[in-house]
């Protein structure tokens, strides 16, 4: 098992400090393009940033079956989430080539300068709080996808246990997943728990500096899961990813 590097107060505090400044600096860069809604050029600084983040956070990353990314067509990459950082590793693994899009709260949109630069990148809102308006934005959004657009989505919703055990998958996105009707792709994040670890007693979150694992399990296309029910679907999913994660585990 990869050890990990205790982060004391210090540490934290610079890495926290440098997040809020590089969100800044590229806040104020990509401005003038949300303006245009210039949404491939906001998605590159998007993925400078996100690179940016992983790296402030001092680990390594190793990607496993990275030649699996699907390329040829709109996908729906379905992962677990065990901290802030898997953001990065998100944009870490993918070029900037692959233009996906992150799916998010409604009301997020509504905040000056992020909200703008969400909208303007082409970023799915997604309704929560009303049940007629959540189905509208999940017909929406698999329109979207079904147009071109790649989509990240956390089944769990939140991040999982602070093991890095799966918690239980909600229905949304295989629903999403069934309307869309394009390619799948299983994504398994391990070490990221670690890193940032759960603290509630203590005002500033404690990072660590450890090893990121991120292993891309084979694309399923729509025809081998047009025949499988909602729940069956999330179960197929949730296997593949827990079979990283039971092997990271095991190797612990």
């Amino acid at each position: 098992m990869d050890k990990v590097k205790k982060g004391g107060l210090l540490f934290s505090l610079f890495v926290w400090v440098s997040v809020v400044l590089i969100t800044l600096f590229y806040g104020l860069l990509v401005m003038p393009f949300v303006l245009f809604r210039a949404s491939g050029i906001i998605h590159w600084f998007a993925t400078m940033w996100g690179r940016t983040l992983l790296k402030l956070s001092f680990s390594r990353v190793t990607v496993h079956g990275k030649e699996k990314v699907f390329r040829e067509g709109p996908v729906i990459f379905l992962s677990n989430h065990q901290s802030m950082f898997d953001i990065g590793v998100f944009y870490h693994f993918l070029d900037v080539a692959v233009q996906f899009r992150w799916m998010a709260k409604a009301s997020l949109f509504k905040i000056p300068i992020m909200g703008w630069a969400m909208s303007a990148a082409g970023y799915i809102p997604v309704e929560r709080d009303d049940r007629k308006k959540a189905l509208q934005s999940m017909f929406n959004a698999a329109d979207q996808i079904r147009q071109g657009k790649s989509v990240i989505i956390f089944p769990e919703g939140t991040r999982g246990k602070p093991d890095g055990r799966l918690l239980k998958f909600k229905k949304g996105g295989f629903i999403l997943a069934k309307k869309a009707n394009v390619t799948l792709q299983p994504v398994t994040i391990w070490g990221a728990h670690e890193i940032m670890p759960p603290q509630r007693d203590k005002k500033l979150q404690r990072l660590n500096r450890g090893h990121i694992h991120v292993y891309i399990h084979d694309p399923i296309p729509p025809e081998a899961y047009s025949g499988l029910s909602v729940d069956a679907l999330s179960d197929l999913i949730k296997e593949k990813i827990e079979e990283s994660t039971v092997s990271e585990q095991a190797g612990a």
